[in-house]
């Protein structure tokens, strides 16, 4: 999981705009002064084109250098599905800008749910705005799986940050990202995702500033006592779940591993392929009877190595995202392991404090020993000022396991519910990434298949019956 330091390497790293990484070119403040925190947050909207909407949030103005849509219109319209509230992430907007580089993401939310004041928000978030969302959701809801942000590189082949390809890919996930919350019963009705959603800029950096540690974490020392406690009672059912993660993430990223080789050993493929097809263009210079021939081939060669290209630029490397997604599992079995950690600790404790005030009570019951000085200037607590303090000390801890066993509980049927949710989508999602990588393959495969029969339809053959795909060398006539 990315730390909060890597957010922000991630966000305010200034890079020099090219012509291969702008995507559009949307601020650009030349002033040398140092800007305050608070104020840089806010600068993409004071300093840059934007229009606003008829509900007042803020669009991003149309631009021939802007991503309008994700690739291949999978989200330029709403899914005709009669849901309650949709949600979609367009439009990448590049702001360049003196202290930093940025980019921003248009969410456009329709709804009919009665909390939202309109049906319609469009409003414009960065990177480190999803970032806090889910953080937030995390610390509110521990017991619940809260879906994983887009890695930091998600390419195999470590993209810009700024590059179309990379954008579109964060895009990508970024928008599965939001609509995997929209899908959750609880995490879709939050307020702190409400805001997100329809919160105007100032409305929004006043949000993040006001709720940054309102919260009631988790203590560190017992999280990090998590992984040295051992469960007394460990929950079978949950177990089972995280010994399928584990083997989930293995076979995954096995499965990564090998398109890792496979993208390496195209790219000197591709590199092999550049060599070979000047190679015929030469020859056909020098053979004027298979000039046609070899000028042919060179071509084909040529058409192969932008489709193996191609295939290399576009690498969707779903099943490493997948991963995050099962780690994210992971993650919520850890919080709910952590509280019950919290609830057996408690209870040794009231367990030890009964036992304590009981051989008390019974030393009280039985013979009475004065407590004599023993010369030390401190005064020992005496038997009944420590009866005492055990008689309010036990009913404490006593209420206090009680509201930890109910949270357990409660959490115990969260994760569970959530899990159910989880098994479902996720065979889904495994189904769809594994056809996807399939039909990758077979189209490319198919389209260098094409070329070579194109090439072969195209010669002359002494028998007008010959089937091109069986072809005897002996019959090409040049």
């Amino acid at each position: 999981m990315m730390t909060p330091s890597d957010i922000d390497n991630e966000d305010f790293d200034v890079k020099s705009s090219n012509d291969n990484s702008a995507i559009l070119e949307v601020s650009s403040i030349a002033t040398g002064a140092i800007v305050k925190q608070e104020s840089r947050d806010l600068d993409y909207v004071n300093n840059s084109n934007y229009s606003t909407s008829v509900d007042g949030s803020m669009i991003a103005s149309p631009s021939i250098d802007s991503f309008s849509t994700l690739p291949d219109q999978e989200t330029s319209d709403f899914p005709d599905d009669n849901k309650d509230l949709q949600v979609k992430v367009d439009n990448p907007q590049k702001h360049p800008e003196t202290l930093e580089t940025f980019i921003t993401f248009r969410i456009t939310t329709r709804t009919t749910r009665a909390e939202f004041e309109e049906s319609e928000y469009v409003v414009q978030r960065r990177y480190n705005d999803f970032f806090w969302l889910r953080q937030k959701l995390v610390d509110l809801y521990p017991s619940h799986i809260i879906p994983p942000m887009p890695g930091k590189h998600s390419l195999l082949g470590q993209l810009d940050r700024y590059s179309k390809e990379f954008i579109i890919a964060r895009m990508k996930q970024l928008h599965i990202f939001l609509n995997r919350i929209v899908n959750h019963p609880i995490l879709s009705c939050d307020r702190e995702f409400r805001a997100f959603l329809t919160a105007k800029p100032t409305e929004f950096s006043v949000i993040r500033k006001n709720r940054g540690n309102g919260l009631v974490k988790q203590t560190d020392s017992l999280q990090n006592l998590a992984g040295t406690y051992s469960l007394k009672n460990r929950n079978l059912e949950f177990e089972r779940v995280r010994d399928y993660c584990n083997s989930l993430n293995e076979k995954l990223n096995h499965i990564d591993k090998i398109n890792c080789r496979i993208y390496r050993e195209r790219q000197d493929y591709v590199a092999e392929l550049q060599q070979f097809y000047p190679i015929f263009n030469q020859w056909s210079l020098s053979e004027p009877e298979l000039s046609s021939l070899l000028t042919s081939i060179s071509k084909v060669i040529e058409e192969n190595v932008a489709s193996n290209k191609k295939l290399n630029e576009n690498v969707p490397n779903d099943e490493r995202e997948y991963v995050a997604y099962v780690e994210s599992v992971k993650d919520a079995l850890n919080r709910r392991d952590t509280m019950q950690i919290e609830y057996e600790l408690t209870a040794d404790e009231l367990s030890k404090r009964r036992s304590e005030r009981d051989q008390l009570v019974e030393l009280a019951n039985g013979t009475t020993r004065s407590q004599s000085w023993s010369g030390s200037i401190w005064k020992s607590e005496s038997r009944d000022e420590k009866l005492e303090r055990l008689t309010q000390t036990v009913p404490r801890l006593a209420k206090r396991t009680e509201i930890l066993q109910d949270r357990l509980e409660c959490a115990n049927e969260n994760l569970r519910s959530d899990i159910d949710r989880w098994t479902v989508e996720k065979q889904s999602d495994l189904k769809t990434m594994l056809l996807t990588m399939a039909d990758r393959q077979i189209k490319h495969y198919q389209d260098c298949m094409n070329n070579w029969e194109d090439l072969l339809s195209g010669l002359k053959f002494n028998d007008p019956s010959v089937d091109v795909k069986n072809i005897d060398k002996n019959k090409i006539t040049v």
